[in-house]
């Protein structure tokens, strides 16, 4: 362990207003990320109340998925985290006209990509459903739907590519609200398509697929007015031989791989599960949604508002900055996401019950989905760490490590997933975890060693004190949820006594926090106070 206390001393006095800013930003984004998450979830009580787990919802999740994927591969994994620092740098070195005009040259090479990539996508949408799912090809009539819904949805990802292209540069000018808030606009594009349209088709899952593409468009058409108040709204440009965008190319093609390891897994997921019986791809989708939840909201919030400060430090040179930012978002991120594990893992199936046990949606469905969540639950602290920590990487332009990294974790989780198969969904669930946490120790002792000091000590004791914290909340949760029945689903009681169980562990943790005077509880209260006193 590092004998570390003038670093953690530093952290708080030092860089105190910086670390404020973090705090801040990804409030903003976490705020935002809240209410698409929530939407989300309405989004997938919606889904599976009309049309249940079964062999139909899992060509759509699938079909879904595909577009998703490789527009995190092309676009927010690769291209976002690479582009931030180069505009960053640019903007920094050459000033804002630079600035700009690299961030046209890149909107022009994402244009001619994206396009080829939809083009391409749709004309071969059966081979890209064998390859993210085999299993389907022993059920035609369900290798056939996925295959024209994903045709159908492929367009998708021009447009959320764009968008994420507009966060990089609205982030990059520390506005984070609108890119934070448009997911929105897709969740409620696909419950109102659901609603609207599922008694006019004759095959009712289109409606969510007409949703998808809908909400795509209307996610960038809300980007205009934030990109016009600063004077980003520009044209393409195609002038891709300078300096800037040939080293954003040479950043981003190992970043593909380094940003994405997440995404590889869950392709050798899909892939495995498509050999389940039918609902099992269902049952999987809606645990890790409600992983991503806890992830997307916090872990990725802070990750997201930390790397231009990242990105600023390394432009100046500035490495025990950059380690004292790394420690700092993850001491922040574990604040929120080890109660996050403990509580999936402690009460997924009153939380299961009480958002999926209705319609379509059966008890045997909730165990399924709530096993499959507790074996998910460990791992999300893993990923939590592993995002800010890959920040660091790519802030410092490494991306030897990380795709590294990122090859022997999607080995191990291919290894484990083929032989925790007979499991079905929960032995896909462990085997993501156990990767996942293979990921993060790699990354973490080759950030030591390229870094020295990380402040290890600093940074256990903290995790200790979370867990213990954390453990005690989630357990009164777990007694309180002992007096509903939650094979009778979603009921008022069930909701009634859910809502007490988890305002209870969410106050015991966030007073015991600030009680103990833990330096993020501390922090995060100075926060809302200020919040409150503009209210007031």
């Amino acid at each position: 362990m590092d004998q570390e206390p003038k670093l953690t001393q530093t952290i708080v006095s030092t860089d105190h207003a910086a670390f404020n800013r973090i705090t801040k930003s990804a409030g903003v984004v976490a705020f935002f990320t809240t209410l698409s998450r929530f939407a989300g979830l309405a989004r997938d009580m919606v889904t599976f109340h009309f049309f249940g787990a079964n062999a139909t919802t899992d060509a759509f999740f699938v079909a879904f998925t595909i577009p998703n994927i490789l527009r995190r591969f092309v676009a927010e994994g690769a291209l976002t985290v690479a582009f931030i620092p180069v505009y960053s740098e640019v903007r920094r070195n050459e000033g804002d006209k630079a600035a700009v005009q690299f961030y046209a040259a890149v909107l022009g090479l994402l244009l001619v990509t994206l396009t080829l990539l939809v083009l391409g996508g749709v004309a071969f949408a059966s081979y890209l459903v064998y390859a993210f799912a085999s299993g389907f090809a022993q059920h035609p009539e369900q290798m056939l739907i996925a295959t024209a819904l994903t045709r159908f949805m492929f367009p998708y990802i021009f447009f959320i590519s764009l968008v994420a292209l507009c966060m990089g540069v609205l982030n990059s000018h520390q506005h984070f609200a609108v890119p934070a808030a448009s997911p929105i606009l897709l969740n409620v594009a696909m419950i109102g398509c659901t609603y609207g349209l599922i008694s006019r088709l004759s095959e009712p899952i289109w409606a969510l697929a007409i949703g998808v593409v809908l909400g795509g468009i209307l996610q960038l058409l809300v980007q205009i007015p934030a990109l016009y108040r600063y004077k980003l709204l520009v044209w393409p440009s195609f002038q891709w031989n300078t300096k800037p965008v040939k080293k954003l190319v040479r950043i981003m093609f190992p970043a593909l791989f380094g940003i994405a390891v997440y995404q590889l897994n869950l392709i050798i997921l899909r892939q495995l599960g498509s050999y389940l019986p039918e609902g099992q791809i269902s049952y999987y989708y809606n645990a890790d949604r409600l992983m991503q939840l806890a992830l997307g909201i916090f872990s990725i919030s802070i990750a997201t508002a930390a790397l231009p400060m990242m990105s600023e430090q390394t432009a100046r040179g500035d490495r025990q900055g950059l380690m004292r930012t790394w420690l700092f978002s993850t001491k922040l991120t574990n604040f929120i996401t080890i109660p996050a594990a403990w509580g999936l893992t402690l009460i997924a199936i009153p939380i299961v019950s009480t958002l999926y046990l209705h319609g379509q949606y059966h008890w045997s469905d909730v165990q399924w989905t709530a096993y499959a969540t507790m074996a998910f639950a460990p791992g999300l602290l893993s990923i939590a760490i592993s995002r800010t920590t890959i920040q660091v990487f790519f802030a410092l332009e490494d991306l030897r490590t990380p795709v590294i990294a990122g090859a022997i974790t999607v080995a191990v989780n291919l290894i484990l997933g083929i032989l925790l198969l007979r499991f079905q969904v929960v032995g896909l669930a462990l085997s993501l975890t156990i990767s996942s946490w293979f990921q993060t120790i790699i990354l973490v002792i080759w950030l030591k060693i390229r870094m020295g000091k990380l402040g290890f000590r600093s940074l256990a004791s903290s995790m200790m004190r979370q867990t213990g914290l954390a453990a005690f909340s989630t357990s009164v949760a777990w007694l309180i949820c002992l007096n509903a029945d939650w094979s009778s689903g979603s009921t008022l009681w069930n909701a009634a006594i859910l809502t007490l169980a988890m305002g209870s562990a969410m106050s015991l943790y966030g007073c015991g926090a600030i009680l103990l005077k833990y330096e993020e509880g501390i922090l995060l209260k100075g926060i809302l106070l200020s919040r409150l006193k503009k209210f007031s």
